[in-house]
């Protein structure tokens, strides 16, 4: 076939899924790479595989034999070189049938059947025959690895099923959502973009109109005695005294405020603290307690509208790093993930509302069962919440792009349910598991991919990518994450 050189030869051993082969001297076999075999029963039809290892082999090399032995006494025994070979260990893609279907093969390869190495033009035919359908969005997101090859994303697939963003601190992640959402902003339709910021690392994209907001405008009212009291961290006596007073301004529908709550404590501590200088000692702490940790008791300011806010920007940006209040970044995800999904639902029949919402580190909104934050009160709600979300607010044009540098920390029942998966670097055994029980793909050789998968490279499948099997791309940077402003050895110097 045109474009096709031989560079090996098929061994014993292969399956209907796998292929093993000897490289020709003088070629290179590099793993991630694709190549092509003939089918074995349909002439001129190449069949696309990828290496998932190489390894040289010199039975003189081996323990017992000659070479260690002359090894020790730092001497090589030079006639075992010509021993040597080189194996290329691949799995077996598919290929297209006569009617341009994609099927998986049938049959294993034969010993000596030959072994392709594609020009790139021959493997874009092969990579880019598969379309879109009709009402993809389609953005360029890079290359598929090694090649010219352009790798697109259909955003209308990620917003009706999901995707999944999994890979090592500083493989790449968010600077895949930030040039993602950048690029966005270059097409038509325009999409719209909900980016839960837990780093602050997304400020580069208001260059290209997006807005950002701190999370905490968006923050609801505590309402539940139990968990303002929690915040408050009392003493029992002046706890129970706090929380009598609470539930007396609710049951009587008076507003929660720190004064209220004050007032209504000095009216009953008496029922808690007999003697004057205990009640005394208690109210000093109150109302300390009150002035310094209780601001999130007023309701002077009503968060804001997140329906309203989607609407005016078409990337909004909710910075979560502005503190360190768990229980209340945990209570404002669940109540916006509450609020959009209500909104999506209510405007079906309208079809004019539809939304992708990145969430960055999604194992603290969302973790595993026994991986929990116990100082959050809120998380089991937040968690349930969310799980409801990506079960159904796909149907309603609302996609989630779920991130996390410890798959194995995150939900299955999230991950189960996103459709698209691009995977950066990564090496923790679990965080594998984690991704080949959970996804569509599912390969046990993507333990033989991810660890070596360098910075900005990812290996990508599912609906939202226009080919039927995996391929991996290096991953086109302009925009790059908001990381610390200086390096620690800076910083110490200014200390």
């Amino acid at each position: 076939m045109e474009g096709l050189r031989e560079i090996g030869y098929a061994l014993s051993g292969c399956t209907h899924d796998f292929l093993n082969f000897v490289v020709f001297e003088g070629e290179k076999v590099e793993v991630n790479n694709f190549y092509f075999i003939m089918h074995p029963y349909l002439p001129d039809t190449p069949v696309l595989v990828r290496v998932f290892r190489v390894q040289p082999y010199n039975p003189e090399m081996e323990m017992g034999r000659t070479g260690p032995l002359a090894g020790k006494k730092r001497r090589r025994a030079d006639y075992g070189k010509k021993l040597e070979y080189v194996v290329g260990f691949a799995e077996i893609l598919g290929y297209y049938d006569k009617n341009g279907k994609w099927r998986t093969m049938e049959v294993a390869p034969s010993p000596w059947d030959p072994i392709y190495e594609p020009s790139e033009e021959s493997l874009r035919k092969f990579l880019l025959r598969e379309k879109f359908v009709e009402d993809a969005l389609i953005i360029e997101i890079g290359k598929v690895r090694g090649t010219k090859i352009p790798v697109y994303l259909d955003l209308n697939a990620i917003a009706k099923a999901h995707m999944f963003v999994a890979g090592m601190t500083r493989s790449g992640k968010s600077s895949f959502i930030i040039n993602l959402v950048a690029n966005s902003s270059k097409i038509q339709p325009k999409p719209r973009f909900l980016i839960f910021d837990r780093r602050g690392e997304y400020g580069a994209l208001t260059k290209y109109g997006a807005k950002v907001l701190p999370y905490n405008l968006f923050t609801p009212s505590l309402t539940d005695p139990e968990l303002i009291v929690s915040k408050l961290e009392l003493k029992s006596r002046e706890k129970d005294a706090v929380l009598s007073a609470i539930r007396s301004l609710i049951e009587e529908g008076k507003e929660l405020t720190r004064e209220a709550i004050y007032e209504r404590v000095e009216m009953i501590i008496g029922n808690f603290l007999k003697t004057d200088t205990a009640q005394n000692k208690a109210l000093d702490s109150i109302k300390w307690r009150l002035d310094t940790l209780g601001e999130f008791i007023d309701k002077s300011k009503e968060p804001l509208n997140i329906i309203e806010e989607i609407k005016k920007n078409w990337a909004l940006i909710l910075d979560f790093s502005v503190d360190t209040d768990i229980e209340a970044q945990h209570r404002t995800a669940n109540y916006i993930l509450s609020q959009i999904c209500q909104y999506a639902m209510e405007r079906k029949t309208e079809g004019d509302f539809a939304l992708i919402i990145a969430i960055e580190e999604s194992q603290y909104f969302c973790p595993e069962k026994g991986v929990e934050i116990a100082e959050s009160p809120a998380q089991s709600e937040v968690r349930k919440t969310f799980i409801e979300t990506i079960s159904q607010a796909g149907g309603y044009n609302v996609g989630l792009i779920v991130m996390t540098q410890r798959p194995a920390y995150c939900s299955k029942s999230v991950i189960s349910q996103c459709n698209s998966v691009a995977c950066f670097r990564l090496k923790s055994g679990n965080d594998q598991a984690a991704i080949m029980n959970y996804t569509e793909y599912g390969s046990e050789r993507l333990s033989e991919y991810l660890p070596g998968l360098a910075d900005h490279e990812a290996m990508l499948w599912g609906m939202a990518i226009p080919t039927p099997f995996p391929i991996i791309a290096e991953i086109e940077v302009s925009e790059y994450p908001q990381k610390a402003v200086v390096f620690a050895k800076q910083a110490w110097e200014k200390m």
